[in-house]
């Protein structure tokens, strides 16, 4: 069976005996040479499916071949580039390209000039479906592999490239044991001008300036300067970082948790083969800045020299042995203690059950709370609190936090605190009969606690149910000053149901009291929404502007930015701005509207002209 290249023929499949296809006529054999066996990655009509990717069988020598379908500048830049890149980097674990694997040809009576690019074919697995078939990786591994893809990096960044695209997907482990770095189709050479241009616009060392490069985006592994079209060497060793969580914990980085504060993944807990230096190395490959992070090859691999030895230390200093004159003093003192003090006694297990528990030690930590509370009831409390504090740890599932503000609720039947915890984990979980007899029972016990009204408008928004959750918002803003929150999404509402006025004029007030940046920016992001959907698009851009400059994460923002600037005729500004839209993580159902909104108006990348 052989192929059809052109991507408009309706039978694409063909005998082996054939010379053109039977359904548009094109030849099957491509520049002379070259026939299509079969598809690498499934063919569709999808139009933002802008390259097919081939096996085929070139002079007896099976290839791989990327074809680009259609003739866009900026598709036709990436290509080239990757051909030129690949030509200049020579390296075994790298594909191999000749000065004639690069051509363009034109399918019969076709309008069609595809480009298409040839390379050697690397055998082997890639990591993404290594680790789904073989679980989490050791660290002698993940050393071994990390300072191979290092040294094929390493001649990458010295030949003046890098690769913006570094992920488990694409790196193949070959049958010898060697890993290949492949995909560089979104390769960047690194220039004196590029790097002028960076720097010209505000760079130092620990950030990028705000000039806007063509941004190439892989959602969780790609840094922020990256997604800001803004990419520095140092932001593949961020997507590196991102690459070793992943084969360190076999968990997809969506489903990590993340701190709230700094944004940093929550892994270590889920990767506990992993001695403390290499996880400190790997999180400092994911700083936030590229400034933050090591800024060369060469560092890096001077500190994976280190870490094996600094791994040794480690291990001796959290051993037994080392500990063994401190657990000697602590069993003397629990025997002084017994006969001193029975509610010392008490407080000795209470104090053993937490350690046990930060230590995942589960079943051993409850019995040493019960013991705890048999000698001294009113310890209860204590050991629930606990549990509220274990749950609304950042490292644990929802699934775990549940079982904890469960036994918090057993130990304390009047701690609302856990009842809050529950209902906003188990909203998480989807359980909505949960939900609501969570929040039944906090309002029982505290009928204007603010903070559970809050959690309640929120299930409410979630589901759909706007007026329910704007109930809850005002329940909560009645209750106390510091549910400003509340009056963020209570904004956001009444733009949803039109009210543009009333969104303008609560975010204003939340405006008067708000000083976190990220709760400004949401309340500065709403009033630009109603202003745009008052069509009075400069006001819009103002706030959206700030919006984004208190905090960058707000796709939202994006979204709104993006149209605003589109009706004001700004578009190539609109289309930085659309790019991250699209391509960054939200869950917001606005954003999903607007998403399919511009994806139905757009032909390939080149977003829409106003009109004069």
């Amino acid at each position: 069976m052989s192929y059809c290249i052109n991507p408009l023929c309706v039978h694409r499949q063909n005998p082996d005996d054939i010379e053109n296809c039977l359904s548009c006529g094109t030849s099957l054999v491509i520049n002379g040479r070259i026939h299509l066996i079969k598809p690498i990655k499934a063919l569709t009509d999808n139009p933002y499916d802008y390259f097919e990717v081939f096996e085929v069988d070139d002079r007896q020598q099976r290839r791989v071949m990327k074809v680009l379908k259609w003739n866009s500048p900026k598709l036709r830049s990436f290509i080239e580039q990757e051909f030129m890149s690949l030509r200049l980097i020579q390296h075994p674990n790298i594909p191999h390209v000749e000065s004639d694997d690069f051509f363009t040809f034109t399918p019969n009576n076709s309008p069609l000039e595809l480009r298409c690019l040839v390379m050697d074919k690397i055998d082997g697995e890639n990591l993404d479906e290594c680790i789904k078939n073989n679980g989490k990786i050791s660290q002698s591994l993940a050393l071994n592999w990390l300072r191979q893809l290092v040294d094929i990096l390493d001649l990458v960044h010295h030949t003046e490239f890098f690769h913006r695209d570094i992920k488990p997907s694409n790196i193949i482990l070959q049958p010898n044991g060697q890993l290949a770095l492949v995909d560089f189709g979104a390769v960047r050479r690194l220039t004196n001008t590029y790097m002028a241009k960076i720097s010209a616009s505000g760079g130092t060392s620990t950030r990028v300036g705000n000039y806007e490069i063509t941004s190439i985006v892989t959602p969780r592994y790609s840094p922020i300067e990256q997604i800001e079209g803004q990419a520095v060497p140092q932001s593949d060793f961020f997507a590196l970082g991102r690459t070793f969580v992943y084969l360190l914990t076999a968990i997809q980085l969506n489903k990590l948790p993340k701190d709230e504060k700094t944004g940093k993944l929550i892994w270590r807990n889920k990767a506990p083969q992993i001695d403390k230096p290499f996880a400190d190395f790997i999180d400092e490959l994911m700083a936030p800045l590229p400034g933050q992070r090591p800024q060369t090859t060469r560092v890096i691999l001077q500190r994976l020299e280190r870490i094996p030895l600094q791994s040794k230390i480690n291990r001796v200093v959290k051993s037994k042995a080392f500990g063994i004159g401190v657990i000697i003093v602590g069993v003397l003192s629990i025997f002084g203690l017994y006969w001193v003090s029975h509610p010392a006694i008490a407080e000795y297990l209470l104090n053993e059950g937490r350690k046990a528990q930060k230590e995942n030690r589960f079943y051993e930590a409850r019995n040493k709370f019960n013991q705890a509370i048999n000698i001294k009831p009113d310890i209860a409390k204590l050991v629930s609190d606990f549990y509220v504090e274990q749950g609304f740890r950042r490292d644990v599932s929802p699934e775990q936090a549940r079982k904890y503000y469960e036994l918090a609720i057993k130990y304390n039947t009047e701690n609302d605190t856990a009842y809050n915890n529950l209902a906003l984990v188990c909203q998480q979980l989807q359980d909505i009969r949960c939900v609501n007899n969570s929040y039944a029972a906090v309002f029982k016990l505290k009928p204007n606690k603010w903070e559970s009204h809050y959690g309640l408008g929120n299930f409410y928004d979630d589901l759909g149910k706007y007026n329910l959750a704007e109930k809850q918002y005002k329940l909560a803003i009645e209750s106390s000053e510091l549910a400003l929150d509340a009056v963020s999404n209570l904004a956001r509402i009444k733009n949803l149901q039109g009210e543009y006025t009333v969104a303008i004029l609560t975010a204003e007030q939340g405006l008067q009291k708000a000083k976190d940046p990220e709760l400004k920016a949401a309340l500065y992001k709403t009033i630009g929404w109603a202003k745009l959907e008052q069509k009075r698009y400069s006001e819009s851009k103002i706030y959206l502007e700030k919006a984004k400059e208190l905090d960058t994460q707000r796709i939202d923002a994006y979204c709104l930015l993006a149209q605003a600037q589109e009706a004001l005729g700004q578009i190539n500004d609109a289309r930085i701005s659309w790019e991250v839209c699209l391509i960054a993580e939200s869950s917001l159902p606005e954003v999903q509207r607007w998403r399919l909104q511009i994806l139905k108006r757009l032909l390939g990348d080149v977003v829409p002209k106003s009109s004069p």
